[in-house]
């Protein structure tokens, strides 16, 4: 049996969450109802809810030797997440994400930090070895692995694993070949729809779930407050979304990911996965960061079955 259920490959940086916040401006002061430094990066997100869920993780990324580093290991520790796959360097900073939170929307300002310099080199694949599963997020945010993660995958595949993959937003907006390649190698992909369509070149979800089908046997494209729609070879299933009022919806997608990922790692029907997937969604959004509503498993519990309750 193995010791992991799955092993996340990514970024790991913080998030100071500014919530309710007005479009900033040069020169001029504004001023932010809330704040949170929290766990930030979809990766670690993902990892983190993955564990309070119960699924036994490992996490594999870089950091640098500083405080932002530490506080990111105790918080994916404290989760349950083995975190002996993390290497820290001392020539690089931890990276940061400046959160401007008005729901529903916000804005995002990013410095990479030791996320830009994960490489290949930095895999333990002993690590990997003792999982069931691999996953990747932030892909677009890596440039030092995202051409390798093909071969990533590659490997992974042939020790017996299967893979899935988020790629966030591209922010040079090229959605280039070297993810074409990874997807060639991956089980599940987990795109948003507007990432799914720029990838796909396509006009519409519904397009851009036939071609992506077309590379990646299992497709599921998240859609926000509408929902995910699901592509597993001649199935196609559509799982609405859990209405609630959002407090602030980062990690959102990422908690879905950990929801969807829980469940198909326990062998439940794709519909299950679709709708423990949008339950984890719906619960991140109820509380100001992306692991905020997922650090306490007693209150985890309550906010599920608060929102199960109004469906």
């Amino acid at each position: 049996m193995k010791r992991l259920d799955v092993v996340v490959i990514g970024e790991l940086n913080i998030d100071l969450v500014l919530w309710g916040v007005p479009l900033p401006e040069y020169e001029k002061e504004k001023l932010a109802e809330d704040m949170r430094f929290t766990m930030g990066s979809s990766s670690a997100i993902t990892a983190h809810n993955l564990a309070a869920l119960g699924t036994r993780v490992g996490f594999i990324g870089k950091i640098g030797a500083d405080t932002f580093g530490d506080f990111m290991v105790k918080e994916l520790s404290r989760a349950g997440v083995d975190t002996s796959g993390i290497v820290r360097d001392e020539r690089v900073k931890t990276g940061a994400t400046v959160v401007l939170a008005n729901p529903p929307k916000k804005a995002l300002l990013t410095y990479l930090g030791a996320m830009a310099y994960l490489s290949i080199d930095d895999i333990n694949w002993d690590i990997v070895a003792q999982a069931r599963h691999l996953h990747l997020g932030g892909f677009f945010l890596q440039p030092s692995i995202r051409n390798d993660v093909a071969r990533v995958f590659a490997r992974a595949r042939e020790m017996g694993l299967t893979t899935s993959l988020d790629t966030n937003w591209d922010p040079e907006e090229q959605w280039g070949e070297d993810l074409l390649r990874a997807l060639e190698f991956t089980d599940i992909f987990l795109p948003n729809e507007d990432e799914a369509m720029r990838i796909a070149r396509a006009g519409t979800v519904e397009e851009a779930l036939e071609r992506l089908g077309e590379r990646v046997p299992v497709v599921v494209i998240k859609q926000g407050a509408k929902g995910a729609t699901l592509r597993a070879g001649n199935v196609r299933i559509f799982g609405p979304a859990f209405q609630v009022t959002p407090v602030e919806t980062t990690g959102a997608g990422d908690s879905f990911n950990a929801g969807f990922l829980h469940s198909y790692l326990k062998g439940e029907p794709w519909d299950e996965c679709l709708r423990f997937g949008n339950l984890c969604g719906a619960v991140a959004v109820t509380a100001l960061g992306g692991t905020g509503a997922f650090a306490d498993k007693e209150q985890l519990k309550a906010r599920m079955e608060s929102i199960l309750g109004k469906r």
